[in-house]
């Protein structure tokens, strides 16, 4: 009997504007966990195809598709990554029409109907939390079943597309195997992620992984990281975690476990989290598991930016954090974004002398990307907070060197040349000179490209994909581009997606809702009331 057959991909890069992003050193871990996920309940001759991380063309991407001749062609793409993986998708399926293709990921989950609707090459979506639900698709195209029934497709009938029943995510991680990294290549560097979801509703991220965050146990994760040491050697792991010590009772017991079993010191290792949910005990302990770096949102440094993005910080909060953090001897890294709702010259001006004086191991500032899912989106499609010029080409969505829009009340080109001029700052007015040559050389091709688009007066920068295939654009002209509207019912959408499944979670574990409210220990943490009136407003309703 012929073997059922799946190929796992994350497309090529239009060209090497940011490596971090482009070029990554680590495989791309969301298709390691689908992977061991079908790998434990199936039998299928799994491929997975990394082509950033295994510096891949779109021709040689395309050629390795299709000499594995899988029944099914699954991708995996942030807002971004959708065209180039839509292109890739159009080339298999000129050459091979049997073959079924189907998108997740973020993009895909935000605009799931539209999505499709734009790029016909797809034959169908998955939303949300990606493995039972690929795994059920799978069995699906494999027997011939009923696609109405699998819980988190998007599928065609005819003209129409059809968006089934949202499925409910996994609410225990250590349901999941490890990842599958015997895959993939060995690398220098692996991301893997402790926890999913955040509590926060930042007006600029969609928190496609949830209001909820969902955990590995204490074991589950220190299991982890130990079959990384001991059969791939990692000079680094980094945790994609989008709030590290969310629950702060798990990340102490965490840490003093890493501290016990000698793990300290034999990889480096970073994350992120948010200034609310640290403590001095806590920096204590990421100083004696050393931890390499600990980067937290700082966002603006404009108080009254701050009260209205859904952060729950304040400028107190965030500069106690950090000093908290250099006084323990803890290297951090600071999350800033330039074009915040209604910014001016004057509350860029307040970011870059926030980090000036919290002043980092690492600085960065990002440019605001209007990502389909967000506050920031819709306000952008409805022209409110000082937003013009909206843009649907999805490659244009990129934080460093991006266009994806444009503000009223400053000029995207002023933006970056502030954002260029305050990463020098930081390290000048600090008197950190070789800091700063260091870290010239680190993001010397990030820099170049910002450089580049300054020096083009900030007038485009798409000539820089130089990797872009002749034909790009011709296949994936669209007469279906998502609207404003599109773009407004999408966030919409969202936030009753999201409220339902913290509802769910209510009932089913209370306790993850519990743990993840922040342990006070200071009069400037006590000073805000974050997301606790909002998470308990929305779970008791």
């Amino acid at each position: 009997m012929k073997p059922f057959k799946i190929a796992l991909v994350n497309a090529p890069a239009l060209g090497i504007l940011d490596p971090w992003t482009d070029e990554p050193d680590f495989p791309r871990p969301s298709l390691a966990v689908l992977a061991a996920y079908l790998r434990e309940k199936t039998e299928y001759q799994i491929l997975c195809i990394d082509a950033k991380f295994d510096r891949l063309s779109f021709d040689r991407t395309i050629e390795k598709i299709l000499d594995f001749a899988p029944d099914i062609v699954g991708f995996t793409a942030f807002t971004p990554e959708i065209k180039p993986s839509a292109y890739v998708a159009a080339k298999v399926k000129s050459a091979n029409p049997n073959i079924v293709t189907v998108i997740g990921g973020a993009h895909l989950t935000a605009l799931p109907d539209r999505t499709l609707m734009e790029f016909p090459h797809f034959d169908f979506g998955i939303a949300g939390d990606g493995e039972e639900t690929l795994l059920e698709f799978c069995e699906t195209v494999r027997v011939g079943g009923d696609f109405d029934r699998v819980k988190g497709l998007i599928h065609r009938v005819g003209s129409q597309i059809i968006i089934n029943p949202a499925r409910p995510r996994i609410l225990d991680l250590d349901e999941l195997p490890i990842p599958a990294w015997d895959m993939f290549r060995k690398a220098k560097h692996y991301w893997i992620q402790s926890a999913k979801g955040c509590p926060f509703k930042c007006h600029f991220c969609m928190n496609h992984n949830g209001r909820v965050a969902r955990k590995n146990s204490v074991q589950k994760t220190l299991d982890e990281i130990n079959f990384l040491l001991d059969n791939y050697q990692p000079e680094w792991i980094r945790f994609g975690d989008e709030l590290f010590s969310v629950d702060m009772n798990r990340t102490s017991e965490l840490l003093d476990e890493m501290v016990r079993q000698n793990m300290a010191g034999r990889f480096k290792w970073d994350v992120q989290t948010h200034v609310k949910y640290t403590s001095r005990e806590l920096f204590k302990k990421f100083k004696l598991a050393k931890v390499t770096q600990v980067d937290m949102g700082v966002e603006s440094g404009d108080s009254y930016i701050l009260k209205h993005i859904g952060k729950g910080t304040n400028l107190d909060m965030i500069a106690e954090a950090f000093r908290i953090a250099h006084e323990e001897g803890v290297p951090t890294g600071s999350l800033i974004v330039l074009g915040q709702p209604n910014e001016t010259k004057e509350t860029v001006q307040k970011s870059i002398d926030i980090a000036v004086k919290i002043n980092p191991q690492i600085p960065m500032f990002g440019i605001m990307v209007p990502f389909p899912g967000t506050e920031i989106a819709r306000m952008a499609a409805k022209g409110e907070g000082g937003y013009i010029n909206l843009s649907t080409n999805w490659d244009e969505y990129r934080k460093q060197v991006g266009g994806a829009v444009d503000f009223a009340l400053i000029s995207r080109k002023k933006v970056e040349r502030m954002q260029f001029a305050g990463y020098l700052k930081v390290f000048i007015w600090n008197l950190r000179f070789w800091d700063l040559a260091r870290f010239i050389w680190d993001y010397r091709i990030e820099g170049i490209t910002i450089l580049k688009k300054i020096l083009k007066n900030g007038t485009g920068f798409l000539d820089m994909f130089d990797k872009m295939p002749v034909d790009y654009e011709a296949i994936l002209k669209s007469e279906h581009t998502p609207t404003y509207d599109d773009m407004i019912f999408s966030r919409e959408q969202w936030d009753i997606i999201q409220s339902d499944e913290m509802k769910r979670t209510n009932k089913l574990r209370p306790d993850l809702i519990k743990s993840q409210l922040p342990i006070k220990f200071s009069t400037a943490h006590a000073a805000i009331d974050i997301n606790e009136q909002v998470l308990s407003s929305e779970v008791q309703s």
